[in-house]
Protein backbone atom coordinates (compact mmCIF):
# COMPACT_ATOMS: atom_id res chain seq x y z
CA UNK A 1 0.00 0.00 0.00
CA UNK A 2 2.61 2.40 0.79
CA UNK A 3 4.39 2.05 -2.43
CA UNK A 4 1.49 4.21 -4.12
CA UNK A 5 3.12 6.81 -2.99
CA UNK A 6 1.33 10.37 -1.03
CA UNK A 7 -0.33 11.79 -3.84
CA UNK A 8 -2.45 8.64 -4.30
CA UNK A 9 -3.46 8.88 -0.68
CA UNK A 10 -4.61 12.83 -1.22
CA UNK A 11 -6.40 11.90 -4.28
CA UNK A 12 -8.20 9.15 -2.50
CA UNK A 13 -8.78 11.47 0.56
CA UNK A 14 -9.94 14.41 -1.34
CA UNK A 15 -12.40 12.42 -3.56
CA UNK A 16 -14.06 10.21 -0.99
CA UNK A 17 -16.43 11.43 1.56
CA UNK A 18 -14.63 11.71 5.32
CA UNK A 19 -17.79 11.04 6.93
CA UNK A 20 -20.14 7.59 5.77
CA UNK A 21 -23.16 7.97 3.82
CA UNK A 22 -25.67 5.05 3.39
CA UNK A 23 -25.71 1.42 4.65
CA UNK A 24 -23.77 0.23 1.49
CA UNK A 25 -20.08 0.67 0.23
CA UNK A 26 -17.88 -0.93 -2.73
CA UNK A 27 -14.72 -1.85 -1.36
CA UNK A 28 -11.39 -1.63 -3.43
CA UNK A 29 -7.71 -3.06 -2.49
CA UNK A 30 -5.30 -1.26 -3.55
CA UNK A 31 -3.95 -4.71 -5.38
CA UNK A 32 -6.94 -4.49 -8.59
CA UNK A 33 -8.56 -7.05 -6.42
CA UNK A 34 -12.26 -7.66 -7.71
CA UNK A 35 -14.13 -5.33 -5.75
CA UNK A 36 -15.82 -6.35 -2.43
CA UNK A 37 -18.90 -4.79 -0.45
CA UNK A 38 -19.73 -3.94 2.40
CA UNK A 39 -23.60 -3.74 4.01
CA UNK A 40 -24.55 -2.36 7.31
CA UNK A 41 -27.32 -4.56 8.88
CA UNK A 42 -29.56 -4.13 11.80
CA UNK A 43 -30.28 -7.18 14.42
CA UNK A 44 -34.17 -6.81 13.32
CA UNK A 45 -36.97 -9.25 12.30
CA UNK A 46 -39.07 -5.46 11.40
CA UNK A 47 -40.74 -6.78 7.80
CA UNK A 48 -39.67 -3.24 6.53
CA UNK A 49 -35.79 -4.30 7.82
CA UNK A 50 -36.24 -7.65 6.01
CA UNK A 51 -37.57 -5.87 2.70
CA UNK A 52 -34.26 -4.72 1.41
CA UNK A 53 -33.50 -2.55 -1.37
CA UNK A 54 -33.03 -3.45 -5.22
CA UNK A 55 -29.70 -2.45 -5.07
CA UNK A 56 -28.74 -4.07 -2.13
CA UNK A 57 -30.45 -7.48 -3.15
CA UNK A 58 -28.55 -6.96 -6.81
CA UNK A 59 -25.11 -6.74 -5.11
CA UNK A 60 -25.77 -9.79 -2.88
CA UNK A 61 -26.83 -11.72 -5.54
CA UNK A 62 -23.59 -11.24 -7.66
CA UNK A 63 -21.31 -11.80 -4.73
CA UNK A 64 -20.54 -15.48 -4.54
CA UNK A 65 -19.26 -14.90 -0.94
CA UNK A 66 -21.01 -13.94 2.54
CA UNK A 67 -19.10 -12.83 5.31
CA UNK A 68 -21.04 -11.90 8.33
CA UNK A 69 -19.91 -10.84 11.82
CA UNK A 70 -20.86 -14.64 13.41
CA UNK A 71 -22.64 -17.21 11.40
CA UNK A 72 -26.13 -17.85 13.13
CA UNK A 73 -25.89 -21.31 12.80
CA UNK A 74 -27.34 -23.86 15.41
CA UNK A 75 -24.57 -24.64 17.13
CA UNK A 76 -23.62 -20.96 17.83
CA UNK A 77 -27.26 -20.05 19.25
CA UNK A 78 -26.80 -23.28 21.61
CA UNK A 79 -23.57 -22.51 22.72
CA UNK A 80 -25.27 -18.78 23.60
CA UNK A 81 -28.22 -20.13 25.22
CA UNK A 82 -25.27 -22.44 27.15
CA UNK A 83 -23.09 -19.49 28.30
CA UNK A 84 -26.78 -17.34 29.45
CA UNK A 85 -26.73 -19.99 32.52
CA UNK A 86 -24.72 -20.16 35.59
CA UNK A 87 -23.38 -24.01 35.94
CA UNK A 88 -21.91 -23.02 38.71
CA UNK A 89 -25.27 -23.76 41.40
CA UNK A 90 -25.75 -20.54 41.68
CA UNK A 91 -28.90 -18.62 41.14
CA UNK A 92 -29.79 -15.68 39.89
CA UNK A 93 -31.78 -14.17 43.07
CA UNK A 94 -28.67 -14.67 45.28
CA UNK A 95 -26.67 -12.90 42.96
CA UNK A 96 -28.58 -9.38 42.47
CA UNK A 97 -30.45 -7.46 45.37
CA UNK A 98 -33.79 -8.96 46.13
CA UNK A 99 -35.22 -5.73 44.79
CA UNK A 100 -33.75 -5.75 42.11
CA UNK A 101 -34.42 -9.76 41.89
CA UNK A 102 -38.57 -8.58 42.43
CA UNK A 103 -38.66 -6.29 39.58
CA UNK A 104 -36.69 -8.54 37.07
CA UNK A 105 -38.88 -11.46 37.72
CA UNK A 106 -41.51 -9.26 36.87
CA UNK A 107 -39.93 -7.58 33.95
CA UNK A 108 -39.56 -11.35 32.59
CA UNK A 109 -43.03 -12.85 33.58
CA UNK A 110 -44.65 -10.23 31.28
CA UNK A 111 -42.53 -11.65 28.43
CA UNK A 112 -43.92 -15.25 29.48
CA UNK A 113 -40.90 -16.04 30.95
CA UNK A 114 -42.16 -17.93 34.30
CA UNK A 115 -39.86 -17.87 37.81
CA UNK A 116 -38.83 -21.48 36.71
CA UNK A 117 -36.86 -20.83 33.60
CA UNK A 118 -35.26 -17.70 34.63
CA UNK A 119 -33.63 -18.70 37.84
CA UNK A 120 -30.19 -19.95 36.68
CA UNK A 121 -30.09 -16.80 34.43
CA UNK A 122 -27.24 -14.40 34.51
CA UNK A 123 -27.44 -10.94 34.94
CA UNK A 124 -26.23 -10.08 31.58
CA UNK A 125 -28.50 -12.28 30.19
CA UNK A 126 -31.18 -11.04 31.39
CA UNK A 127 -29.89 -7.47 29.82
CA UNK A 128 -30.23 -9.24 26.77
CA UNK A 129 -33.30 -10.28 26.77
CA UNK A 130 -34.98 -6.82 28.03
CA UNK A 131 -33.10 -4.59 25.62
CA UNK A 132 -35.15 -5.90 22.29
CA UNK A 133 -38.58 -6.77 21.55
CA UNK A 134 -39.68 -10.16 22.03
CA UNK A 135 -38.85 -12.31 18.64
CA UNK A 136 -41.98 -13.60 16.59
CA UNK A 137 -40.12 -14.52 14.08
CA UNK A 138 -36.81 -15.49 14.58
CA UNK A 139 -36.21 -14.03 10.86
CA UNK A 140 -33.70 -11.40 11.62
CA UNK A 141 -31.39 -9.82 9.00
CA UNK A 142 -28.44 -11.42 9.78
CA UNK A 143 -29.98 -14.72 9.64
CA UNK A 144 -31.87 -13.99 6.70
CA UNK A 145 -28.79 -13.34 4.52
CA UNK A 146 -27.61 -16.53 5.93
CA UNK A 147 -30.23 -18.84 4.66
CA UNK A 148 -30.06 -16.77 1.33
CA UNK A 149 -26.33 -17.68 0.82
CA UNK A 150 -27.06 -21.19 1.82
CA UNK A 151 -29.77 -21.48 -0.61
CA UNK A 152 -27.95 -20.12 -3.22
CA UNK A 153 -24.26 -22.09 -2.66
CA UNK A 154 -22.21 -18.92 -1.40
CA UNK A 155 -18.95 -19.58 0.96
CA UNK A 156 -20.29 -18.40 4.16
CA UNK A 157 -17.62 -16.87 7.31
CA UNK A 158 -17.63 -15.28 10.16
CA UNK A 159 -15.31 -12.57 11.14
CA UNK A 160 -15.68 -13.39 14.61
CA UNK A 161 -16.53 -16.58 16.71
CA UNK A 162 -19.36 -16.47 19.46
CA UNK A 163 -17.14 -17.42 21.97
CA UNK A 164 -15.71 -14.19 20.89
CA UNK A 165 -18.44 -11.89 20.95
CA UNK A 166 -20.13 -13.76 24.60
CA UNK A 167 -16.66 -12.49 25.59
CA UNK A 168 -17.41 -9.04 25.93
CA UNK A 169 -20.58 -10.01 29.00
CA UNK A 170 -18.78 -12.91 30.42
CA UNK A 171 -15.62 -10.56 31.25
CA UNK A 172 -17.82 -7.85 32.95
CA UNK A 173 -17.88 -7.78 36.65
CA UNK A 174 -21.22 -8.68 38.69
CA UNK A 175 -21.68 -5.32 40.06
CA UNK A 176 -21.09 -4.08 36.45
CA UNK A 177 -23.75 -6.45 35.25
CA UNK A 178 -26.06 -5.63 38.31
CA UNK A 179 -25.61 -1.63 36.92
CA UNK A 180 -26.29 -3.04 33.47
CA UNK A 181 -29.50 -4.40 34.98
CA UNK A 182 -30.92 -1.48 36.60
CA UNK A 183 -30.51 0.89 33.93
CA UNK A 184 -31.82 -1.66 31.44
CA UNK A 185 -35.06 -2.12 33.55
CA UNK A 186 -35.45 1.58 33.94
CA UNK A 187 -35.09 2.33 30.37
CA UNK A 188 -38.11 -0.36 29.69
CA UNK A 189 -40.89 2.06 28.95
CA UNK A 190 -38.75 3.57 26.39
CA UNK A 191 -37.91 0.71 24.64
CA UNK A 192 -40.60 0.35 21.73
CA UNK A 193 -39.97 3.98 21.13
CA UNK A 194 -36.43 3.85 20.94
CA UNK A 195 -36.56 0.62 18.57
CA UNK A 196 -38.42 2.61 16.43
CA UNK A 197 -36.24 5.50 16.18
CA UNK A 198 -33.42 3.45 15.59
CA UNK A 199 -35.30 1.94 12.27
CA UNK A 200 -36.92 4.77 11.08
CA UNK A 201 -32.94 5.67 11.01
CA UNK A 202 -31.87 2.68 9.63
CA UNK A 203 -34.89 2.39 6.64
CA UNK A 204 -32.89 6.17 6.29
CA UNK A 205 -30.16 5.23 5.95
CA UNK A 206 -28.82 7.59 8.12
CA UNK A 207 -26.04 6.72 9.58
CA UNK A 208 -25.09 9.78 11.55
CA UNK A 209 -28.84 9.59 13.07
CA UNK A 210 -27.74 6.03 13.96
CA UNK A 211 -24.31 6.66 15.73
CA UNK A 212 -26.48 9.99 17.84
CA UNK A 213 -28.73 7.91 18.82
CA UNK A 214 -26.17 4.90 19.80
CA UNK A 215 -24.51 7.46 21.81
CA UNK A 216 -27.18 9.00 23.73
CA UNK A 217 -27.90 5.52 24.73
CA UNK A 218 -24.58 5.07 25.92
CA UNK A 219 -24.56 8.84 27.53
CA UNK A 220 -27.38 7.81 29.64
CA UNK A 221 -25.62 4.80 30.96
CA UNK A 222 -22.62 4.48 33.69
CA UNK A 223 -19.98 6.58 32.32
CA UNK A 224 -17.08 4.07 33.10
CA UNK A 225 -19.06 1.52 31.86
CA UNK A 226 -20.11 2.98 28.77
CA UNK A 227 -16.22 3.75 28.25
CA UNK A 228 -15.69 0.66 28.56
CA UNK A 229 -18.64 -0.40 26.15
CA UNK A 230 -17.54 1.89 23.36
CA UNK A 231 -14.06 0.33 23.48
CA UNK A 232 -14.69 -3.29 23.52
CA UNK A 233 -17.91 -3.61 21.90
CA UNK A 234 -17.40 -1.07 18.85
CA UNK A 235 -13.77 -0.05 18.60
CA UNK A 236 -11.92 -2.76 19.51
CA UNK A 237 -13.73 -5.38 17.71
CA UNK A 238 -13.70 -2.55 14.52
CA UNK A 239 -10.38 -3.02 14.67
CA UNK A 240 -10.35 -6.86 14.97
CA UNK A 241 -12.84 -7.62 12.29
CA UNK A 242 -10.77 -5.21 10.11
CA UNK A 243 -7.77 -7.22 10.22
CA UNK A 244 -9.77 -10.60 9.49
CA UNK A 245 -11.33 -8.78 6.53
CA UNK A 246 -8.69 -7.82 4.82
CA UNK A 247 -7.65 -11.54 3.45
CA UNK A 248 -11.08 -11.74 1.74
CA UNK A 249 -10.85 -8.26 0.00
CA UNK A 250 -7.68 -9.12 -1.23
CA UNK A 251 -9.52 -12.14 -2.42
CA UNK A 252 -12.36 -9.74 -4.10
CA UNK A 253 -16.35 -10.59 -4.42
CA UNK A 254 -17.35 -10.94 -0.77
CA UNK A 255 -20.71 -9.59 0.41
CA UNK A 256 -19.59 -8.32 4.12
CA UNK A 257 -22.77 -7.60 6.15
CA UNK A 258 -22.12 -5.88 9.44
CA UNK A 259 -23.98 -3.61 12.63
CA UNK A 260 -24.58 -0.48 10.79
CA UNK A 261 -22.93 1.11 14.36
CA UNK A 262 -19.85 -0.48 12.79
CA UNK A 263 -19.34 1.76 10.11
CA UNK A 264 -18.99 5.07 11.20
CA UNK A 265 -16.65 7.85 12.87
CA UNK A 266 -12.82 8.06 13.53
CA UNK A 267 -12.68 4.25 14.66
CA UNK A 268 -15.47 2.97 12.29
CA UNK A 269 -14.85 0.53 9.78
CA UNK A 270 -15.16 2.51 6.63
CA UNK A 271 -12.45 5.25 8.42
CA UNK A 272 -10.23 2.31 9.12
CA UNK A 273 -10.35 0.70 5.63
CA UNK A 274 -9.73 4.27 4.18
CA UNK A 275 -6.73 4.65 6.74
CA UNK A 276 -5.21 1.33 5.53
CA UNK A 277 -5.51 2.16 1.65
CA UNK A 278 -8.76 1.05 0.68
CA UNK A 279 -11.27 2.56 -2.11
CA UNK A 280 -14.67 2.54 -0.46
CA UNK A 281 -17.28 4.42 -1.34
CA UNK A 282 -20.92 4.87 -1.65
CA UNK A 283 -22.67 1.79 -3.64
CA UNK A 284 -27.00 2.53 -3.06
Amino acid sequence: MACLGLAWFCLVAIAEPLRPSGLLYRVQPPDGAVTSYLFGTIHSEDPRVLDLPDQVLRTFASSPRLALEVIPDATAIIKAMVSMVYTDGRLLREVIPADLYRETAAALEALGMPEEAIKDLKPWAVVLLLSVPPSETGEFLDHQLYTRANAEGKSVLGLETMAEQLALFEDLSESEQITLLRETLAAREELADTVEALIRAYLDADLDRLQTLGDTTLSASDPALAVRFQERVIDSRNHRMVERMRPLLHEGGWFIALGALHLPGDEGIVALLRQQGYRVTPAD
